[in-house]
């Protein structure tokens, strides 16, 4: 899983190092010292809840961009895969994106949504910075695709309320600007009513977070909330709409989110050079909403990685039944269950033919047949 070509060249292009390889390092040696000093400062500021994205704006594009719009290009392929009930029938797709800084999210949930079909591509945002660099990066997308129109607004919409006069939207995403629109502890459900309101019967919202703590678990009472009160369905990550197997593990100290592996591009790996941080995984947390009921695939979410032990492999499952721990002996792997050696954190998967051996605990026998339906 890397980030296309295209996207790399435009970042390089507009952090004026089109050329930067591992050849090339001395060559941009004061450039290369410069982002990575912003990029320590930006770290810092993040800490202590001070959004400096707009004073370090090539660091934060750097190093940001690519991570955000692969994340929102996998949870669009996702969606694709899962729901295409939601895009075969249209011919024009409205993706909405409110925050949507330099374009990350809506760019990135349009290259794991794209097909042939026309796509309008709004983002609203309050920074001017943001949106000048937003408007580089689309007017070579533009070139690139016939299919693809792009607008750009500087416009508040925190409060959740839409243009009135706008069309309404297929998708609206909210990619790490959460954060910021509401610091408290809470997000306010009136918040998801009103974007409701700006979307198609068979819309969706898509929420992106990082996978902090905190933030993760403020998802996980917003998707309560909003399955309690009747606000919604949730589509993803999990696939039924009890309460969450998480929320109330350990007195609260647990939360859902993912880490899911990738090939960050040679820049990249350039700029981490001396900073030595863990870019080779992409951690988020999110939630996939819909505002009608939609028919849900089979499976089960893996919300933990592959654990080996003497004689047996184990992982644990989210499920309507609560957290379920899924094990297989060794001496019982077939070739119909053979894909459980390859299960990830994040994956969904199907699962056949188990023994439910006692409460919370599936065991998977060699009749048993396991499909990774997504990874």
């Amino acid at each position: 899983m890397w980030l296309p070509k295209e996207i790399e060249q435009r970042i390089l292009a507009l952090i004026e190092m089109p050329n930067l390889t591992w050849k090339t390092v001395a060559v941009h040696k004061k450039r290369l010292q410069r982002l990575r000093k912003q990029m320590y400062e930006l770290s810092d500021d993040y800490v202590q809840s001070r959004f400096s994205a707009d004073t370090h704006a090539d660091a934060y594009f750097a190093y940001n961009f690519p991570m955000n719009f692969m994340k929102a290009m996998i949870i669009g392929q996702r969606v694709k895969f899962l729901y295409p009930q939601l895009m075969n029938h249209k011919n024009t797709l409205r993706i909405l994106d409110i925050g949507c800084g330099e374009g990350a999210a809506m760019f990135g949930l349009y290259y794991g949504l794209k097909n042939s079909k026309q796509f309008v591509l709004t983002g609203f945002d309050q920074s001017s910075t943001m949106l000048k660099r937003c408007r580089k990066i689309t007017s070579r997308l533009q070139q690139c695709s016939a299919y693809i129109l792009i607008k750009l607004k500087r416009q508040d919409v925190s409060n959740g309320l839409l243009p009135k006069r706008a069309q309404k939207y297929d998708v609206v995403i909210l990619a790490n600007s959460l954060a910021e629109i509401f610091p408290t502890n809470t997000i306010p459900i009136r918040f998801i009513e009103r974007i409701f309101k700006g979307i198609h019967d068979n819309g969706i919202i898509i929420i992106i977070e990082p996978a902090l703590k905190h933030l993760s678990r403020r998802l996980m009472y917003l998707r309560r909330e909003i399955l309690q009160k009747q606000k919604g369905f949730i589509l993803l990550p999990c696939l039924h709409e009890k309460e969450c197997s998480l929320i109330e593990i350990r007195k609260g100290k647990e939360w859902c989110h993912e880490s899911i592996s990738w090939r960050p591009p040679e820049f990249m790996k350039i700029l981490n050079q001396g900073l030595n941080r863990e870019i080779n995984r992409l951690k988020l947390s999110y939630l996939v909403i819909s505002k009608q009921i939609l028919h849900k695939p089979r499976g089960f979410l893996v919300i933990s990685s592959l654990l080996r032990e003497k004689g047996k492999k184990r992982c644990y499952l989210c499920t309507a039944d609560g957290l379920i721990e899924l094990a297989r002996l060794n001496k019982h792997k077939t070739k119909s269950n053979e894909e459980f050696d390859s299960i990830k954190k994040g994956n969904i998967i199907t699962l056949e033919e188990y023994v439910s051996a006692k409460q919370h605990y599936w065991q998977i026998t060699k009749q048993s047949k396991i499909h990774i339906l997504f990874s």
